[in-house]
């Protein structure tokens, strides 16, 4: 039973807006060194911003829409709701400010970098916790990541110039998150196996058998809530995390 009867789950939606990230830029990328780069670059800037503003739109309609039907509001400290809200006026502005908003999408190009970077730190971190010796993989990937982005922020740079950097550039970001996602999968899976291995192991040196391991986290679970039993593997509900 996990602590304080509280069942952990993955972000769903902050998963796929990595994954929906890191393939955008490395697609861009590609696109800008083999196509007319001129094509894309204008149709980038004229664009990206309206589409941009529906992703806000959609993912904070998402934000409020689950805070309803997940019962968020009986928790004081959930503030989906407000979440959703502020995420959909962002989507707004900048559909209503696109000529505005355009003129820093290079500056949110080398934000989205840093981001990516310091999330690939945290899967470092992470795979470094569970002794998984690709950690100093995914270390150097979010260091070069956020180094670079940094250093592009700083200067004046267009990303959709068609140059041979700016491609190197957004190619390079989107392949390393998404190589550095997957290396973060490999290792909590291989996690999991020894985990197994070891609980399977005990099972058959203690006395009391296969009620030994009943109490790992990494298998099935049941959550009693109230003299209420709900089972942890069936749900998924279309608006969790």
């Amino acid at each position: 039973m996990t602590k304080n009867n509280e069942v952990i789950k993955e972000s769903k939606v902050a998963l796929v807006a990595h994954v929906v990230t890191s393939l955008g830029m490395l697609g861009i990328g590609i696109c800008m060194f083999l196509l007319d780069a001129s094509f894309i670059s204008t149709l980038i800037y004229s664009s990206s911003v309206l589409v941009l503003g529906i992703l806000f739109i959609c993912f904070g309609a998402w934000y409020m829409i689950k805070y309803f039907f997940n019962l968020e509001y009986t928790k004081i400290t959930n503030y989906g709701f407000t979440m959703g809200v502020i995420l959909v006026i962002i989507g707004a502005l900048f559909i209503f400010n696109a000529d505005m908003v355009s003129s820093f999408i290079d500056m949110l190009v080398c934000l989205i970098g840093i981001v990516l970077g310091a999330v690939m730190l945290q899967q470092s971190f992470a795979l470094f916790h569970i002794k998984k010796i690709i950690w100093t993989v995914c270390l150097v990937f979010g260091l070069a990541t956020v180094g670079a982005s940094v250093y592009t922020l700083m200067t004046p740079f267009k990303f959709f110039d068609g140059s041979t950097l700016s491609c190197v550039y957004l190619i390079s970001v989107g392949a390393l998150a998404l190589l550095s996602l997957l290396l973060m999968v490999i290792g909590l899976g291989s996690h999991k196996k020894d985990a197994n291995r070891d609980i399977n192991r005990n099972n058959e040196d203690s006395p009391l058998g296969s009620q030994a391991g009943n109490e790992s986290i990494f298998e099935e679970e049941t959550t009693y809530f109230d003299n209420t039993q709900y089972s942890t593997t069936n749900s998924d509900s279309l608006f969790e995390e």
